[in-house]
């Protein structure tokens, strides 16, 4: 599994898992309402049978197992056993399916991509033969990856670029899908909580302080779900491009409905994530798969070979934090909050032993920062004594070079004249993501300050 802690997210999510474990009531737990339930409901139950973080790490990669079954049968069956096979070598070294099928809750988002990509995999046979139970099929996963995740909704993009043949019996599709949802998310069939769902969605996902590639705009730019598609999937894609140019039956497709839900995402929300793409990402890997297969031979059996040995080198030189891929393409891509490489409150423990080694120790921080420690030993750098010598600081890359805080700049530039690392923590490719500083006695204070350290601070 990795010995990675949890995100933000996967911490807050598991707290609303609990309340479900221990009140066994779902309108109970209403917490983030925007995140749709079905997920939760899954984890409460697994999180009942065993104790501990591995029933939710397991049910995250039951799913993703499940997946990618469903898709390597399907591509054996009507692509063959080579498109079959190259999909899966690319699904298991695909390092943002790793993380999500490593990752839980929200920050996996694997539930959503299972059902979601169950239901496109069922439309295709309802393409094909015209059959009602697989245009019942597909309702009902449309219906449970809505319940797992309100962005399923833009499947209903991708499924109208390969609709054809309109019947009227198609409309069972909507009243099919909408009892799966209600069904399984239980919650929102009380009117209120609802319309306090379409609220939450509406509002967005703008946070003032984001600052999208360094660009000094909390609104991301139209071009940075792109950006994360390039990063996450890479050169890869050029085989979308060869399979349309070869007319594999739906690449063209795919890939003007891809176009066409990151255009309406980015405009609707000014806020795109990877771990809300990889819901299309198991098609899009079975077109990719496709794509290599039509033009197999010799030379491009050895650039499929040297492509994937340097992505699985990847998959091993980022294990297990597959959140922080992309550190490796620049400095502006570290950092995003949910961009390419992201520094998620993830991996905080050894600095944290750092500081619980010095008992008699007093931090210096930023105002606002990722530590999460409070109390008389960690000072806030704008309510520091000026008299007063600070031997230690903290301070943790995400807020020191991305968020854009008031005091950010002042902290920094303190830092640089004052201190220097004492223990740092990286992520890979060997970025510091966590540091804890030793200051200089004569330069945090005029000649004579008083320590601020508690074994020597005055009572």
């Amino acid at each position: 599994m990795g010995a990675l802690s949890f995100t933000w997210d996967e911490g807050g999510d598991l707290t609303t898992v609990e309340c479900l474990k221990h009140s066994g009531d779902p309108f109970a737990c209403t917490e983030d309402i925007s995140q749709t339930r079905l997920p939760f409901y899954l984890h409460a139950i697994f999180g009942s049978i065993a104790s501990g973080t591995r029933p939710h790490f397991l049910l995250s990669f039951f799913f993703s197992a499940m997946t990618l079954i469903a898709v390597y049968a399907y591509a054996h069956r009507h692509c063959g056993p080579a498109t079959a096979l190259l999909f899966a070598m690319l699904y298991v070294t695909s390092p943002q399916l790793l993380a999500s099928g490593r990752m839980v809750l929200t920050h996996s988002h694997i539930i959503c991509t299972a059902f979601s990509t169950l239901s496109f995999l069922a439309f295709f046979e309802y393409q094909r033969t015209r059959r009602t139970r697989w245009l019942v099929a597909c309702a009902i996963g449309s219906g449970a990856a809505a319940a797992s995740s309100v962005l399923a909704v833009f499947n209903g993009v991708m499924l109208l670029a390969f609709y054809k043949r309109p019947a009227w019996r198609d409309l069972l599709f909507f009243p099919i899908a909408a009892i799966t949802f209600f069904a399984t998310s239980i919650i929102y069939i009380r009117p209120s909580l609802f319309t306090a769902l379409v609220a939450a969605c509406r509002l967005g996902f703008i946070y003032p302080f984001w600052n999208y590639l360094g660009l000094g705009t909390s609104r991301a730019p139209w071009f940075f779900p792109f950006v994360l598609l390039a990063v996450k999937v890479g050169p890869w894609l050029i085989a979308v491009a060869i399979a349309a140019v070869t007319r594999v039956e739906g690449a063209m497709r795919i890939a003007l409905g891809l176009l066409a839900i990151l255009i309406l995402k980015g405009a609707m929300f000014g806020y795109e994530t990877p771990h809300h793409q990889v819901q299309f990402y198991p098609l899009l890997y079975l077109f990719i798969a496709a794509g290599i297969a039509r033009v197999w031979s010799k030379t491009v059996a050895i650039a499929f070979v040297a492509l994937l040995t340097f992505q699985l080198f990847d998959v091993v030189r980022f294990f297990p934090n597959y959140l922080f891929y992309g550190g490796q393409y620049g400095q502006r891509l570290i950092g995003e909050f949910y961009g390419p490489a992201v520094i998620h409150a993830q991996g905080r423990e050894s600095v944290q032993r750092i500081i619980d080694s010095l008992p008699e120790a007093t931090f210096l921080m930023a105002d606002n920062n990722i530590f999460e420690r409070s109390g008389r030993r960690f000072v806030p750098f704008t309510h520091r004594d000026p008299n007063v010598v600070y031997r230690y600081a903290l301070v943790d890359r995400l807020y020191a070079t991305h968020f854009e805080f008031p005091e950010r700049d002042a902290y920094n530039q303190f830092l640089a004249a004052h201190c220097q690392p004492y223990f740092t923590s990286y992520f890979p490719p060997h970025e510091w993501a966590y540091r804890v500083m030793r200051c200089h006695p004569a330069g945090t204070a005029g000649r004579g300050g008083r320590s601020a350290d508690v074994h020597t601070a005055a009572p």
